[in-house]
């Protein structure tokens, strides 16, 4: 017998930040029912939770079996059909949003590899994607459906280590970490272990990349951070050492006149004329 339970989702159903819902469903498909060709406009991905059809997508065929999932892309021609003698039962999430592409990219996805296993079992997986219909459907929180639809990605991916990033990317990761975390006491051993590598790895790479080591950007850049609250803000000078990472008074007032050749106070009276000092990270 066909089993279909399907919801699409509206208003605010998890719709915050980068990436939503769009919709989730579950079903037992008949021997032979197929669906396509036929394009979306969002991102969605089934899971064959029991039998096995055919997936159809670029101009090649796949068997897709229980424990294996298989992703539409949007814009892309897919069809999909159910083996007539084990049809499938599936459940399927569909989302959208602007960090989609880099989503899956951390879970290893895309236009080259459509067909994969999902690293839960059947059961775990459908019982998340239940709980994702429930919360949206009766329009609980939407940040526990947002939750519950990140779990859905952790169920597909598990617990691997996503892969590391090449070289440029592990600079600019750092960098990014110093750019949202440089308020706070962090050191290199912190940027280090945030990006996956050891200190001494980070520093080849990062040295290569920015030309400088990372301790010398991470205190130009609190520096600089620091210039520019004292050129275009009124807080004391305090308030901008604490805000900078800082917490020795007299340790913030040697590194910043060793690099601006005042001290704090006076660039605040006197601050170079180039908009206080331009940055140049």
């Amino acid at each position: 017998m066909k089993e279909l339970d399907e919801l699409i989702a509206s208003g605010s159903a998890g719709r915050l930040g980068g990436v939503y819902l769009h919709l989730c469903g579950f079903e037992q498909c008949a021997p032979s029912h197929s669906f396509g060709p036929a394009v979306r406009d969002h991102t969605l991905i089934h899971c064959v939770l029991s039998g096995r059809g055919k997936f159809y997508a670029g101009g090649q065929c796949r068997t897709v079996s229980a424990g294996e999932a298989f992703l539409i892309l949007p814009g892309a021609v897919t069809t999909y059909t159910a083996d007539s003698a084990d049809p499938w039962r599936y459940c399927w999430v569909g989302f959208n949003g602007a960090d989609v592409p880099e989503i899956l990219r951390c879970c290893g996805l895309g236009a080259e590899r459509m067909v994969f296993p999902y690293a839960s079992s059947p059961q775990e997986m459908e019982a998340c994607v239940r709980n994702i219909l429930t919360s949206a459907r009766l329009g609980a929180n939407p940040f526990r459906t947002l939750s519950l639809l990140f779990e859905f990605l952790a169920l597909l991916s598990g617990d691997s280590p996503f892969e590391q990033p090449p070289g440029p990317s592990i600079a600019g990761a750092a960098m990014d970490y110093v750019a949202k975390n440089f308020s706070y006491p962090i050191t290199v051993e912190d940027i280090a272990q945030h990006v996956g590598v050891n200190r001494s790895h980070l520093f080849r790479i990062f040295k290569k990349a920015v030309g400088m080591p990372p301790q010398r950007y991470l205190l130009e850049y609190k520096l600089q951070r620091a210039a520019e609250l004292l050129s275009r803000t009124e807080l004391r000078v305090a308030e901008v050492m604490y805000s900078c990472g800082f917490s020795d008074p007299a340790n913030f007032s040697r590194l910043f006149k060793r690099r601006f050749c005042q001290s704090p106070a006076q660039y605040r009276q006197n601050p170079p004329a180039s908009s206080k000092e331009e940055s140049r990270l």
